[in-house]
């Protein structure tokens, strides 16, 4: 099964804003723990909205250079900094630049790549001896609902998770996660560190909105597999709208290693 989050979705732009929305602040609260300075050259992998390479941009300054890559680059190209390349790239095929990068980011995408493992050494690869490499990635066994009619407790948290795990269909890893810290020190990484995030939401915050959007795209194979029917797909697409819903979010790992200094 194909990657189903392309560009071509009308409401493409509107999910990736909610991850905006719901994650910079702990995004550019993880990349601030690898102290960036004016003048590095920053890679970020997966760009989608741009919201972080735009950041990168402010933060490096313009004696500073980012790259931003994507399969689907047109939110990239509307981003207007002198000091952003942005790049069509297959991180799975295409290739990278040897010990070029002082930092490499990438959020929500090593999760859904079936070569990760094989994509985590050549991105320490790219790095400058002392650049970092930080990663995010999802882990969706914390998410349940909170308080409430104990039924609607049981359903949502089930049929949450039959949805969720129709992505495995196209190759996701949906608690890659909790897996960071082994993959960065199995890469050759030191000073490796990981972080989780885990929010308490209602309908009015972005994390729902975003799965309410993740899940209308999800929900054509999520039917056809079988994992849920159109009645209790509907039924949960209320509840995540309604306003008595309390639940915790997945879980967002943040993860970093440094390659070794000369």
């Amino acid at each position: 099964m194909a990657y189903k989050f392309d560009h071509a979705w009308r409401e493409e732009r509107a999910r990736l804003a909610r991850i905006e929305q719901a994650f910079d602040p702990w995004t550019i609260r993880s990349i601030e723990a690898t102290c960036p300075q004016p003048g590095w050259r920053c890679l970020e992998v997966g760009g989608g909205g741009g919201s972080v390479a735009e950041w990168l941009c402010g933060r490096v300054g313009p004696t500073g250079r980012v790259v931003a890559t994507d399969l689907e680059t047109k939110f990239l190209e509307a981003i207007d900094s002198a000091n952003l390349e942005v790049r069509k790239h297959s991180i799975v095929s295409d290739p990278l630049e040897h010990e070029h990068y002082d930092l490499i980011h990438s959020r929500a995408v090593l999760d859904h790549l079936p070569e990760r493992d094989e994509i985590v050494p050549r991105l320490a690869d790219a790095l400058k001896p002392g650049g970092w490499l930080t990663v995010e990635a999802g882990d969706f066994s914390s998410v349940r609902m909170v308080g409430g009619d104990p039924a609607d407790a049981e359903f949502f948290d089930a049929a949450f998770a039959a949805v969720v795990g129709v992505s495995r269909e196209f190759g996701a890893e949906m608690s890659y996660g909790r897996r960071l810290g082994a993959a960065l020190r199995d890469a050759g990484l030191e000073h490796v560190a990981v972080e989780g995030l885990v929010t308490e939401w209602s309908s009015d915050h972005p994390i729902a909105s975003l799965y309410d959007l993740t899940f209308q795209r999800l929900q054509g194979p999520a039917v056809q597999s079988g994992v849920i029917n159109k009645p209790d797909l509907d039924r949960l697409l209320s509840m995540l709208r309604g306003p008595d819903l309390h639940a915790l979010s997945h879980i967002v790992y943040a993860g970093r290693g440094q390659r070794a200094a000369v």
